[in-house]
């Protein structure tokens, strides 16, 4: 092997992990308002963890996963190839350990440490909590694209292009927790990826039963280059833990015996197999499993844990805002809700209004990060479905555009003590203007009274049989502080599956109020 070969397939390996970073990053900036978002969920519909939870905590089993199988099943053929070659956050672990400059792995024994994440993550799904969305990598880098760098990418625009910026809360939890995982490079190379990361739990576990694996030929002379070089901690001596170079004069049995791969460590990274200068390591069928190294006291830990969290995860209530915890449009129940949403924020990001918000503890501790409308900042535009579109779960529904207008996220309430014109007996009827579906009216609260200045004073009055929850009322509301017209969650509608839009929804949208909306042949308003 001459000396120009590992550089230049150390290059094609950067060019193959660059490239479906990048590739990550394009789908990421295509999924905005005004762009049909094909594909650019591809990267989660691969994802064989998520979907395992999702499906697991929701007792459905998502067809948009479907797609995972492919790398279930290259797994079983190949071994854990989607973690040294695919995905977007360990390509990124790699790009900041280059800059740490560590380059040989510290012995770390916390390698069983994904594994039992992963046990945690199948058992709490099981009892109905999805914490999928705290660990697993994809969810991990698109939300902090999401929370951190658009709204940065989008402050800039504002400078140059006069483009709003987008504002998030909970944007330096978000950071924090990206800049922990490739913090931990300090320790080790992707020690995310080697100790913590369940998704390469998962895929490791597989690893065990691949067709291929990569082993050592007779030649090995145990010069150490291999080991050395693993970003992984994959290649290890067994046996004496203490022994780190065999001897080279021993036999070649002996020498064999006394180093191995671990297919459940191994990324396929290709490291040892263009740095090794005799070409003793192999990838070949080897079909044999190798057992797993998960002692049964973390298991139980791993199994009491999930026990212990979902109840108390669910507890971690912030009850103040319970009335004020608006999903978005075509949301589906509540416990399911929070089962299948996997806090990637793609829909934060589509939200033409900015009104997606991530929500704190209104839900509890696995409500983190799931998407909350807050109408002070932005309503919910009558014209937009991005937000069912983008969701790789089905967490949110891809409704049609007219359905979605039916999906009843809230009611809005008038708080006349702070309303301009119930208090101060002052004009002002931005809310019935700004309302897109009519449902507030402008009334004499008594017909021939008039204000001081001997003139009748119209005053907001809602039809509750017709708002939707929108919020637009109350974000264009134009006092300080707290708006007089708010939307809370009472008499929402969530639905996992049929239709919103009912005849009687609909007659009562044409009389008078949509004239120019089609009504279905033949109507006969619900229930008569």
């Amino acid at each position: 092997m001459t000396a120009h070969q590992p550089r230049r397939y150390r290059l094609m390996r950067w060019a193959r992990q660059l490239a479906f970073l990048v590739l990550f990053a394009v789908l990421f900036a295509r999924t905005r308002y005004g762009i049909a978002p094909n594909l650019t969920d591809v990267f989660f519909r691969f994802d064989p963890l998520a979907f395992a939870v999702v499906s697991l905590a929701t007792r459905t089993l998502v067809a948009a996963g479907l797609l995972s199988l492919v790398v279930v099943v290259g797994t079983l053929l190949f071994g854990r190839f989607f973690c040294g070659q695919v995905c977007p956050l360990g390509t990124t672990i790699d790009l900041a350990d280059a800059v740490f400059r560590r380059k040989s792995p510290r012995a770390t024994h916390w390698k069983w440490g994904k594994f039992l994440l992963l046990v945690f993550l199948l058992v709490s799904a099981a009892l109905g909590a999805s914490f999928v969305g705290f660990f697993d990598p994809l969810a991990i880098l698109s939300r902090t694209f999401a929370l951190v760098a658009f709204p940065v990418i989008t402050w800039f625009g504002g400078l140059v292009a006069g483009v709003r910026p987008a504002v998030f809360t909970e944007t330096f939890l978000a950071l924090i927790t990206f800049l922990v995982v490739l913090g931990l490079g300090l320790i080790a190379p992707r020690f995310w990826c080697r100790n913590l990361c369940p998704l390469g739990g998962l895929l490791g576990f597989l690893s065990k039963f691949s067709l291929l694996k990569f082993s050592f030929r007779g030649e090995c002379k145990s010069c150490g280059l291999c080991e050395r070089v693993c970003p992984t901690g994959a290649i290890a001596p067994v046996g004496n833990p203490k022994l780190q170079t065999p001897n080279p004069n021993s036999s070649i049995a002996n020498r064999q015996s006394s180093i191995v791969i671990d297919s459940a460590e191994c990324i396929g990274c290709l490291a040892c197999l263009h740095q090794c200068p005799e070409r003793a390591v192999r990838y070949g069928v080897k079909p044999a499993p190798m057992p797993l190294d998960v002692g049964r006291r973390e298991a139980i830990l791993a199994l009491g844990s999930a026990v212990v969290a979902v109840p108390l995860a669910k507890s971690l209530l912030h009850r103040k805002l319970q009335g004020r915890l608006l999903r978005p449009p075509g949301s589906i129940p509540e416990p399911d809700f929070l089962g299948a949403c996997i806090h990637c924020d793609r829909c934060m990001k589509v939200c033409p209004t900015n009104g997606l918000q991530p929500a704190v503890l209104e839900s509890g501790f696995d409500g983190l990060w799931t998407p909350r409308l807050v109408p002070r900042i932005g309503g919910c535009e009558k014209n937009c479905n991005m937000c069912g579109q983008v969701c790789p779960t089905s967490a949110i529904r891809n409704l049609p555009l007219e359905e979605k207008t039916y999906a009843r996220i809230g009611t809005a309430v008038i708080d006349r003590s702070r309303c301009i014109a119930w208090e101060q007996d002052r004009v002002c009827l931005i809310c019935d203007e700004a309302c897109q579906y009519n449902a507030i009216q402008a009334k004499n609260e008594e017909p021939g009274t008039t204000n001081d200045a001997g003139t009748a004073v119209l005053k907001p009055f809602i039809d509750e049989r017709i708002c939707v929850g929108c919020g637009i009322c109350e974000s264009r509301c134009p006092i300080d502080g707290p708006a007089a017209i708010q939307v809370f969650s009472m008499a929402e509608e969530r639905k996992k599956t049929g239709w919103y839009k009912t005849n009687e929804k609909a007659q009562l949208r044409a009389c008078g109020i949509t004239p120019t909306e089609d009504l279905p042949s033949g109507f006969i308003p619900d229930g008569k």
